[in-house]
Order: C-alpha cells, then structure tokens, then sequence
C-alpha cells in the first residue's frame, strides 16, 4: 500500500518538527483536522510514525540511544542479580521475547537451563549471544543506527507486529515514583510498545540508578504490566503489580 502525496508532506514535517499537533498540520498542509487524524492513523498502521495526544511524533531514528558498549558494561553486577530474580518468570515450551535493552540479555545463561524454547530479540548482540548458548533464536528485521546493535526502523515494527510472546522482558532508562515508564528514544519506545501490545506476560527489569527519573517518551504504567524487578528496594514507587527485589 502507498501512500498520497498529502500523506508524504504530512510525513515529511512530522519528521522535520519531530513533533507536530494536528492543529499545526491542518494549518500547514491546508486541510481539516480530521482529514489530518484520518492521514496520521494510516501512517501510524503503516509503521511511519506514531499518534500522540493532539498530534504524531517521528519515528526517523534521529534520538539516538546511549552508545550500547557503554550500557552493557555498566552496573553488571546489578543487572545480573535481576536476571537472576526474574528468571523464577522461566519455564519450559516458552516463546520469549528480549528487548533491546542490556539488562534483558543478561537473562540468557538462565534460559538456555529450559527445555523447547524460541526466543526473539530485536538486539542483535543478544541474538548472537543467545545463539552461543544454544538458544533457538529470531532477530527482528530492520536498520541499526550507529554504535547501536539495536533494530528500530520500519521494518523492525512490521516484523514484532507479527509475534506474539508467552513473556516478555524490556527494560527502559527510566521509572518515577508514580510507575511511569519513559525513555529518550522514540524508535525503541514505538518498538517496546509493540511488544507490551502482544506480550502475554510483561516483566519490567530495572536497576537502581534509573529510579525517580523521567524521560521524553512515555512507554507504560507499571499498573499495567505484571511484574517489576529491581536490584533495590523502591520505596517511593506507588504501584499496583508484582514487585521483586
């Protein structure tokens, strides 16, 4: 399916404002606001951008995540006594699915103990490292931005669009006291949301240094997943799921 050409301008500013109301885009391109939310739902289906509140934001990749080398090497030893604790979420016959982040790929050598699982990642450090453990292993289409193995783009989107996991492990940069999950970059929210979308089981893994912070992207509630795990107590969180330390 393509897209019109009043769908390519609207893409086009989308892209360049980073985010746009529909106020704004009606003004712009010269057309109703309805005409616009009708144009914004089909470029959201086709995995262009994504709806907001009054609006859309870009999906074009320009938010960079940290570079990975310098996540995956931090806070190791906090990360492996959460992959420790969420691995009681592991059973055998599971279809799994990894975020990109770092914390969840610490979970690996835990999975490989379990018998008939698939997993699915859209990090391909972790896929490779999940295929060195003898892991039968899906890594999601798409493009990788620089110093990122990660795979955010359009293709990536349309690919996790089609799984549907038993469980899910993501992560994320940052959780305030009122459970909000937030992050700096768009793509790999869009992508996380994806996945929380078709996710039977959602298990939210985090260290203690992203406590009481906030980011750009809103991601979920941890009302609205099943469990988190944390390598320290959080006091200050006021939520209703499963909290394991």
């Amino acid at each position: 399916m393509s897209i019109t050409e009043r769908q390519k301008i609207i893409l086009n500013l989308v892209n360049e404002y980073k985010y746009i109301s529909v106020q704004k885009l009606a003004a712009l391109v010269y057309t109703s606001p309805s005409s616009i939310r009708r144009d914004l739902t089909t470029l959201e289906n086709m995995f262009y951008l994504k709806r907001t509140h009054g609006g859309a934001q870009s999906l074009d990749g320009n938010n960079q995540p940290p570079n990975f080398n310098s996540r995956v090497t931090r806070n190791t030893a906090a990360k492996r006594k959460i992959a420790q604790s969420a691995a009681v979420f592991l059973r055998d016959n599971q279809c799994i699915m990894l975020d990109s982040s770092s914390t969840a790929g610490y979970l690996l050598p835990h999975i490989s103990k379990h018998k008939n699982i698939t997993l699915f990642t859209n990090n391909m450090i972790t896929a490779m490292n999940a295929v060195n453990y003898g892991i039968p292993t899906y890594c999601s289409g798409g493009f990788a931005h620089k110093n990122s193995p990660v795979l955010a783009s359009e293709d990536t989107y349309k690919s996790l669009s089609g799984i549907h996991p038993d469980i899910l492990f993501f992560s994320s940069v940052c959780i305030d006291s009122g459970g909000n999950i937030t992050d700096p970059t768009a793509a790999e929210t869009y992508a996380r949301e994806i996945m929380l979308k078709n996710s039977a089981e959602k298990i939210f893994l985090c260290d203690s240094e992203k406590f009481n912070r906030r980011s750009t992207y809103t991601l979920t509630s941890a009302d609205d997943i099943d469990a988190c795990v944390f390598d320290a107590e959080y006091s200050a969180l006021k939520c209703k799921c499963r909290i394991i330390v």
